[in-house]
């Protein structure tokens, strides 16, 4: 699950993203929406779901990261936001990092000792012709990496490891 805050018209919003395959469920405290991506290239993706009234809608969203900064574009409109820190009891929980479907690892970016920050891509997971990021959910250094490029990889399963920075 990924939290956001997002600056809507000078208000901030904390929006809670939780993708499994497919679907993205998205929550704040006014809004609950099921989305479905059906279809995505690069950067962008339109989403579609149906309104409480029975009204299908589209939306179609491109992002940037603009160093711990990101950006939206939806439906012509630009919005910036930035990641949540995770909870502690997140933290206490993360030291290994698995995928939550089953998937192929296309890539590794990084190596044992490599230091990474909150958010940095750490693997490249394809499951269902999508493209699905192990992102660090801290500061820290990668301790130890269980997976190869080409493996078929459970959910569940440690695919590496991360320990926490030390805290200056």
């Amino acid at each position: 699950m990924t939290r956001i805050t997002l600056h809507v018209q000078g208000i901030e919003q904390e929006f809670e993203i939780d993708r499994q395959f497919d679907t993205l469920h998205i929550d704040n405290q006014e809004l609950k929406v099921d989305c479905r991506v059906i279809d995505q290239d690069g950067g962008s993706f339109v989403l579609a779901w149906t309104t409480s009234d029975g009204r299908n809608r589209h939306l179609h969203v491109a992002g940037a990261a603009l160093g711990d900064r990101r950006q939206l574009w939806v439906d012509g409109r630009t919005f910036t936001y930035r990641r949540v820190a995770p909870r502690a009891i997140e933290r206490d929980l993360a030291g290994s990092l698995s995928s939550s479907i089953p998937a192929i690892v296309t890539e590794v970016l990084v190596t044992a000792g490599t230091a990474v920050a909150t958010g940095d891509k750490l693997l490249l997971l394809e499951s269902m012709k999508m493209i699905i990021p192990i992102q660090a959910p801290f500061d820290g250094v990668v301790t130890a990496i269980h997976c190869a490029i080409g493996e078929s990889v459970q959910a569940g399963i440690p695919l590496l490891e991360i320990s926490e920075a030390a805290k200056t």
